[in-house]
């Protein structure tokens, strides 16, 4: 009988019997059924029927973990299809190269900022004075240019799609409006643009811009140096305090911090030092001040900064061909005396001969750019000074020096007492010779030999 309406089953296939009285149609076999309404006789109280499930040729439904992943599968990809179609061209650029020019001064300017207005590229020139946009929206470019000490200037840049423009731009010193002029007439009098001024500007602009606290002096800034050498040179700079030996500025302290916690690089590179021993400071007053071009005291550390700079470090920074757009030579001679001893002629000391103590001396350096992408510099000097070299001398029995007993009695390293006091007066010479040079050669945009 069936088992909802009662009846005796129909003999016939084992998947398909009806029911003769209602007919409905059962479905007895263990797979999966489905409930559907359809019409009953009208004496039936019976109003749902089981259906066969649909047999091949028809597609079976996918099971239940399959399907979640072809929906995983095919939502990503219609995102993608999507996204795709509403993307439109990629927008033509190009680029905009160029170096920077003071006027009057035939020197390229370094640490200037350069922007693109209406945009977010920004940048600073090189060493050299050079710049270099990318992805410059195709049309005219805006170009904004600013240093300490010049006048802002925009221009107007025509840029192209797929190519680089070329824009060199010459800045004026603040207040001169023709930019050829190095110089302002005044009747008889001429007053023209100082290097102590243009060194004193480049310094300010790099201290400006630098990502610590950092003291940068130009060495042109001072003027020249008396005895040639750096440690003369640091020694007017704050916040730095110089040790001597021998009467000359030699190690470099920092905010009271001792000189071993000082390193001194040469363009980034450690300085070897001359001191005798075991020692991490670096005499300066080996190192000549002429072949340099600016200094750089730092007093805050960078995550580039040695692990030694307990309060700071100095970099030294070389001449370098691509500073200046023609060659420039400077030279000097000179003589040199201390104020106590101002005799042209010879005199005696500091050993058995006479010798005059106003030696003369010179400094030179010639910076050569011979092309855009290879240059030249070359440095030298030599000096000799005289310097008095007083001693006082202190001789003390029982504590440091030995007794005999009779001439000087004999005593308890508690009870010492002074037997020499000596003072000597001599003088001490000093020759120093200097002589440097560089080849600079550019053979990349960014990368310099």
């Amino acid at each position: 009988m069936h088992r909802a309406c009662g009846h005796a089953p129909r003999t016939g296939p084992a998947r398909s019997r009806l029911c003769r009285p209602c007919g409905d149609l059962r479905d007895d076999s263990r797979s999966p059924t489905v409930f559907s309404r359809r019409p009953h006789h009208p004496a039936s109280p019976h109003r749902l029927a089981l259906i066969r499930p649909l047999s091949p040729p028809f597609p079976r439904p996918l099971p239940r973990p399959l399907l979640s992943l072809s929906l995983s599968l095919l939502l990503p990809l219609s995102a993608l299809l999507s996204v795709g179609s509403a993307q439109t061209a990629p927008t033509a650029t190009g680029s905009i190269t160029g170096r920077v020019l003071a006027a009057g001064t035939d020197s390229f300017l370094e640490r200037v900022r350069v922007t693109v207005e209406g945009t977010s590229l920004e940048t600073f020139t090189d060493a050299a004075g050079a710049y270099r946009f990318e992805s410059v929206p195709v049309g005219t470019a805006r170009v904004k240019l600013f240093y300490t000490g010049m006048t802002p200037i925009t221009t107007a840049v025509a840029v192209a799609a797929g190519q680089s423009a070329l824009h060199d731009v010459t800045l004026t010193a603040a207040g001169q409006s023709d930019p050829t002029a190095d110089r302002v007439q005044l009747a008889t009098f001429v007053v023209s643009t100082s290097k102590e001024m243009e060194a004193s500007a480049i310094a300010i602009n790099e201290q400006r811009f630098a990502a610590n606290l950092k003291t940068v002096v130009s060495t042109d800034e001072f003027g020249t140096v008396a005895e040639g050498h750096v440690g003369e040179f640091l020694k007017f700079l704050p916040g730095v305090t110089m040790e001597y030996a021998g009467g000359n500025a030699r190690e470099i302290s920092i905010n009271g911090a001792p000189a071993d916690n000082v390193p001194v690089t040469l363009d980034g590179f450690s300085l070897a030092t001359a001191i005798s021993g075991i020692s991490r400071a670096s005499a300066v007053d080996m190192v000549s001040i002429n072949g340099l071009s600016r200094i750089e005291v730092s007093f805050s550390p960078t995550p580039d900064t040695s692990g030694a700079a307990l309060a700071g470090s100095v970099n030294m920074i070389p001449r370098s061909a691509f500073e200046r757009s023609r060659p420039v030579f400077n030279g000097s001679v000179y003589v040199m005396m201390r104020d106590h001893r101002k005799q042209l002629h010879a005199t005696p000391g500091p050993r058995e001969d006479r010798r005059s103590k106003a030696p003369p001396g010179f400094d030179f350096s010639w910076v050569v750019p011979i092309n855009k992408r290879f240059g030249f510099t070359l440095s030298g000097g030599r000096t000799t000074q005289f310097a008095g070299q007083d001693q006082v001398t202190n001789t003390w029995r029982g504590a440091g020096t030995v007794t005999n007993g009779t001439t000087f009695p004999h005593t308890t390293p508690d009870q010492p007492y002074l037997s020499t006091f000596a003072v000597r007066g001599g003088l001490k010479q000093t020759t120093r010779h200097s002589l440097s040079a560089t080849l600079d050669f550019k053979f990349a945009r960014s990368d310099t030999l």
